[in-house]
């Protein structure tokens, strides 16, 4: 009987490590795995960041506070694979460059702190874009986040919220979920053009949040109209996807947008708690997620950002950090 007993312990721990080894993966096997689990950002000694020297003596002097996201939102991952988190709890944006093992914090300008920063992007230059929505401005910092100038002095945004810069022709594009539009400015900060007005038709909006950009077009997250609208990058209306609904392929609440280098298109829902990959056409390809705390769970996804090489990342606010995931096989059946 004891033996027994020791055989069943034995084969239960066996069975329970090999779940915690197991890599996570989606889909679950025995399906092909498109899409994997690879970490998480909760500080910047996730990703092995060192502190400066002169962060070192500041914290010996001052003492050290243990850095932590508290309600990451927005994120952007440039050509350099540096990492930018705006977090509207820690009222700042941080820029975390894991090839150089090197960080910084952007909390404002010195005459003006943040107070709701929600997205964040840069150019070619390196240069980092901020939208701030409780202030109404887009704010340019060069890439050491010296501060350059702010956008939006014309009193046109009025809750800037997700922004996206096309280097190729020096455009901004800000979305202003209040006025249900988009602005177009120079990177320079010259007004261009508005996109879009308040209504449910083809390239009209209600509380849009995020916006993405590839070679050809725009992509909106129309939020209470509960879909994703495809713009050319002139503003015209191509195609659309989604509506309100409780199952997979519908949506309650999208926020993030995000395409990879294959065309796909990556949305955040709030209130699903989970990514949905989409095709160009707006079919279903894969879920990803659902509520919880832990890993491959969400609470309340809001921005996406996919780099280059296929590394996701997902600012799962509630649960106050970042998610990596990784695409491996995205294109098989």
């Amino acid at each position: 009987m004891k033996l027994r007993s020791l055989i069943l312990i034995l084969v239960l721990s066996i069975m329970v490590n090999a779940k915690e080894t197991q890599k996570l993966v989606w889909p679950a096997p025995p399906e092909v795995a498109k899409v994997e689990f690879v970490g998480l950002i909760t500080k910047p000694d996730d990703l092995k960041i060192k502190k400066d020297f002169f962060t070192k003596i500041w914290e010996y002097f001052a003492g050290s506070e243990e850095e932590i996201l508290i309600k990451p939102f927005g994120l952007h991952v440039d050509s350099k694979k540096k990492i930018y988190i705006t977090d509207v709890g820690l009222k700042s944006v941080v820029v975390l460059d894991p090839v150089n093992s090197k960080k910084f914090i952007i909390s404002g300008t010195k005459k003006q702190k943040f107070t709701s920063p929600m997205d964040v992007d840069t150019d070619s230059n390196g240069n980092i874009y901020i939208s701030d929505s409780m202030l109404g401005f887009v704010y340019v910092f060069d890439k050491s986040g010296e501060y350059i100038r702010k956008i939006g002095e014309d009193k046109k945004l009025h809750r800037p919220v997700g922004i996206t810069v096309d280097s190729k022709s020096k455009v901004l594009y800000v979305v202003d979920t209040l006025m249900n539009k988009i602005q177009v400015y120079s990177l320079a900060g010259k007004y261009i053009k508005t996109i879009g007005k308040s209504g449910s038709g083809n390239g009209e909006f209600s509380k849009p949040t995020y916006i993405a950009l590839d070679d050809e077009y725009l992509y909106v997250s129309d939020s209470m109209n509960h879909r994703i609208q495809i713009l050319d990058k002139n503003g015209k209306f191509i195609n659309k996807f989604g509506k309100l609904g409780d199952t997979i392929g519908a949506f309650a609440n999208p926020r993030g947008v995000a395409i990879d280098k294959d065309g796909h298109i990556f949305v955040t829902d709030t209130t699903f708690h989970a990514i949905q990959i989409f095709n160009k056409k707006g079919q279903l390809l894969l879920v990803l997620g659902s509520y919880g705390d832990r890993n491959g769970e969400f609470a309340i996804p809001e921005d996406i950002a996919i780099s280059k090489d296929g590394t996701i990342y997902i600012a799962d606010s509630y649960n106050m950090r970042v998610q990596i995931l990784r695409l491996i096989n995205i294109n098989k059946k």
